[in-house]
């Protein structure tokens, strides 16, 4: 960007709001923060432990100038008002938390540029990063993704048992945004897909398949009841044309040719280093790229496109 960033809004407070909140601190002096949380209770209390920073409970308060960065942590249902709202006051660089206003919101914020972002963290992955500098889309015959957790153990409440969630919106849009940015998923349809409620009222475990036009198959499994998985945890594999595979997860590349593994490269291999530790390097890189070039978070656009292909899975 054209000068540095230092007045920075952020709507919501919650667990991700803070999460940027203390990395953005942890990483860069002399910030200006305004934070509007509706919740009065909550900021009566932060008011009394973050002095230095400005809260507000409406956009009334907000006041007309626009902000340098603008960070949008609320449920997704009001996702698409509020980067309208900052648009309009024109916000310089805007980030929008996962998923992107839901499966729903399958086009562009009127007036919307370049310079809206959206929080799909997996991106900055050492592993995955990795494969993006390593392996060419076009080397790439079939890929599959899937992400497990045993995130949902009772039925949800309030939004998070309706349309803006479910395990596709919340965990699945990871993937599919993980294999738009390796594979390219732009043209690509949904040729088959089933979803099973198991606790909630919506969807609990997700399989689909796609095609994309160039004879390449994504087959997709997602499952958040998985009640053998310890913690959330995501995995990729690539067939290539010269007949490796490459699976990927959170800690590990592997290689193989046929049955044999030809190369495995750890996490710890690949020396990601960070200023500021919090929830992992992953979240830290994302906030750097924020404050710098925006080089590798998801745009707009292509946060469209796995809304798209969300939507078409679930109206199969």
């Amino acid at each position: 960007m054209e000068s540095r960033i230092t007045r920075i809004l952020l709507y919501g407070f919650g667990r991700m709001g803070l999460t940027h909140f203390a990395i953005l601190n942890g990483i860069e002096h002399g910030l200006q923060f305004t934070i509007l949380e509706t919740n009065k209770k909550l900021v009566s209390l932060l008011k009394k432990n973050l002095p230095q920073v400005r809260f507000v409970t409406s956009s009334k308060e907000l006041g007309t100038e626009p902000y340098d960065l603008t960070l949008i942590t609320t449920p997704p249902f009001v996702h698409h008002a509020l980067v309208a709202e900052s648009l309009e006051r024109g916000d310089r660089r805007v980030f929008v938390e996962k998923p992107f206003g839901g499966h729903s919101q399958v086009t562009a914020v009127p007036n919307a540029d370049s310079n809206v972002y959206i929080g799909y963290v997996l991106r900055f992955n050492p592993c995955v990063q990795w494969v993006k500098e390593h392996i060419k889309p076009e080397e790439i015959v079939y890929a599959k993704g899937q992400y497990l957790s045993n995130t949902i153990e009772k039925k949800p409440k309030g939004w998070r048992n309706g349309a803006f969630s479910g395990v596709l919106n919340e965990m699945g849009s990871h993937i599919i945004d993980l294999l738009n940015f390796l594979v390219d998923l732009q043209g690509s349809r949904v040729v088959s897909a089933q979803t099973t409620s198991v606790v909630s009222d919506i969807d609990d475990i997700v399989d689909a398949s796609l095609e994309d036009g160039r004879g390449r198959t994504i087959d997709l499994h997602f499952n958040w009841v998985a009640k053998d998985v310890r913690k959330p945890t995501f995995g990729l594999e690539l067939g290539l044309k010269d007949g490796r595979t490459v699976t990927v997860d959170p800690q590990v590349i592997r290689i193989k040719q046929g049955d044999q593994e030809v190369e495995r490269i750890a996490v710890t291999d690949l020396g990601a280093e960070v200023p500021y530790y919090l929830r992992g390097v992953d979240f830290t890189k994302q906030m750097e790229d924020l404050l710098g070039p925006a080089a590798t978070l998801c745009t707009q656009e292509e946060a469209l496109t796995v809304n798209r292909i969300i939507n078409d899975i679930l109206s199969v």
